[in-house]
């Protein structure tokens, strides 16, 4: 039989990992001296500990290491697992892909000079219900003109129906194809599941989940969401990304002067 030393070192594994091995009924030694509580293993556990690092490396969970080296294990179960190993694996070789491509744009923005301010990440958007208004408005020039008028309406029918404002408003934008009015606006407040409005030119609705979008949050008055959305539209090119027509605004404080505001701005990125 072999000392726990010589097994680590013929391993290379640390005598604290073969005791851990033996702790949660993994690798139990063949003989453990009652006196001193030193581990002895013999050249079979020897091939045993050589099974589980091999597992180990293919990222298999030490939690089901010990079912895959009993005798009973089908290679159709083994296959399924590794398959599966192998598709996180993957999952995770693209997320550390997608990280690095991140890094090297805000280095290259760096190279190029100093920052505009405007620090962009990738996110899902959470489903959300809400009661909305929409228009069609021919360009940017008519949104607070236009968004002054809704609001109000808005907040009335939450007032009407008692439901609570949560202190989040949305606004969101999207091309509808019309030459002379081209741009829908519609500006929302979030609603409680089951809660229904039902009054003339409002609607309830539930906004679907968004996969990924490109946000950056912008504290001041409205005057600069056209730069902020002109720097994410920038970085969505220079990323490699692909935006789509769909933008939106999501108010998080706005209760005090324009210039304290704090808002988040969105643009959904195809899949």
């Amino acid at each position: 039989m072999y000392g726990i030393g010589t097994v680590a070192r013929l391993a290379q594994v640390s005598a604290r990992t073969l005791r851990h091995y033996h702790e949660i009924g993994l690798l139990a030694p063949a003989h453990v001296d009652a006196a001193t509580g030193y581990r002895h293993y013999t050249p079979d556990q020897v091939l045993r500990l050589h099974r589980i690092l091999v597992l180990r490396d293919l990222g298999v969970p030490l939690s089901e290491i010990g079912t895959l080296l009993e005798d009973d294990v089908t290679v159709e179960q083994l296959r399924g697992i590794l398959l599966l190993r192998r598709a996180e694996a993957r999952d995770r070789l693209a997320t550390q892909v997608d990280q690095l491509r991140r890094v090297e744009l805000r280095l290259a923005h760096l190279e190029r000079g100093p920052m505009n301010g405007y620090d962009v990440i990738v996110k899902r958007l959470e489903p959300l219900r809400v009661v909305a208004l929409s228009a069609d408005i021919a360009g940017p020039q008519e949104i607070a003109e236009t968004g002054g008028r809704m609001w109000p309406r808005l907040h009335a029918a939450l007032d009407r129906h008692r439901v609570e404002f949560e202190g989040i408003s949305f606004m969101l934008y999207e091309e509808v194809g019309d030459p002379e009015r081209p741009m829908r606006l519609t500006t929302a407040l979030p609603v409680p599941s089951g809660v229904t409005i039902a009054e003339e030119g409002l609607a309830t609705l539930e906004i679907p989940a968004v996969p990924r979008a490109a946000t950056t949050v912008v504290r001041g008055a409205p005057d600069q969401f056209g730069d902020a959305f002109q720097a994410l539209q920038d970085w969505i090119a220079q990323s490699g990304a692909q935006g789509t027509s769909f933008e939106r605004e999501v108010y998080v404080d706005c209760g005090g002067p324009p210039e304290t505001w704090v808002t988040e701005l969105q643009v959904v990125l195809a899949d």
